[in-house]
């Protein structure tokens, strides 16, 4: 990539593990800088977007980040909400600054020391790709299998909350929605739906979709991105953007997060179509 460009980076946190925060933005400042070496990138500007955390989080918070300004040179702006706008909102309030990109980021996510200058060099050679997605690793080093085909509520309900016994009866069904018949070894360029734990995407196409729908709080915000980043570009996989997320789906956060899921679930399909099975 022969021009640097600018990138925008959020990071939405409430109460979040601040232990694997910090691992997140060393890994991302190291990555950021391996761009900015490799003439990918010149500006960075990183977001935290506080969602309504308590008051010793904030001070924990804040002490964190002016650590890392201090060691890493990272510098985060933060902005505080007043109350908790959910996973997508979150990231809309950090807004837009004619950034050339916009590198969406769960505070769990940790990015591979390349990652970065391969997707942008890969987003440079493929002018139709606006969206990228990365390889995910899962804590063990095995890959997360996060990019999907459209959803049936079977589907879901076997994957986010069936035993491990009844799952291995739909394994070929759900190795299908999961995309395993592709080899991902290499790039993909017909991701259907794609995970919002890691998004990069160019700068005017985040404008065009207006960041995230306020019609969800948590859960389903990226399958909607990714349904309406389809009318307008193509998303791809790119197998040498690698990163590593802690995640965990919904069922074992607690019936809190089960509620949103099903909530937003009904959200999505009233939107785009059921499909039960």
């Amino acid at each position: 990539m022969n021009e640097s460009q600018r990138l925008a980076v959020s990071i939405v946190v409430h109460n979040s593990s601040l232990r694997d925060l910090d691992r997140s933005l060393e890994a991302l400042g190291i990555a950021v800088k391996e761009a900015q070496r490799e003439n990918c990138l010149n500006d960075v500007r990183i977001t935290m977007i506080d969602n309504a955390s308590d008051q010793e989080y904030l001070k924990e918070l804040k002490a964190l980040l002016q650590h890392c300004q201090n060691t890493g040179g990272v510098v985060v702006e933060l902005i505080q909400c007043a109350g908790n706008l959910g996973y997508g909102q979150g990231h809309n309030v950090a807004g837009n600054n004619n950034e050339d990109f916009r590198l969406i980021l769960n505070p769990d996510v940790f990015l591979a020391r390349d990652s970065l200058s391969q997707a942008l060099n890969f987003v440079k050679e493929n002018p139709e790709v606006g969206v990228v997605v990365p390889r995910v690793l899962d804590s063990d080093g095995d890959v997360d299998y996060l990019c999907k085909r459209y959803p049936s509520i079977l589907d879901l309900a076997l994957r986010g909350f069936a035993p491990v016994w009844l799952q291995k009866m739909f394994t070929k069904r759900l190795h299908r929605y999961e995309m395993r018949d592709i080899d991902w070894t290499k790039p993909h360029c017909q991701v259907e739906l794609a995970s919002g734990c890691c998004l990069l995407m160019r700068g005017e196409v985040w404008l065009a979709l207006g960041g995230f729908s306020p019609d969800y709080f948590m859960y389903f915000e990226d399958f909607d991105l990714s349904m309406r980043a389809k009318e307008i570009t193509t998303i791809a996989y790119v197998p040498e953007f690698e990163v590593t997320h802690l995640g965990g789906n919904a069922a074992r956060k607690g019936w809190r997060h089960i509620l949103w899921f099903i909530k937003s679930a009904w959200v999505f399909f009233n939107k785009y179509g059921w499909r039960f099975w």
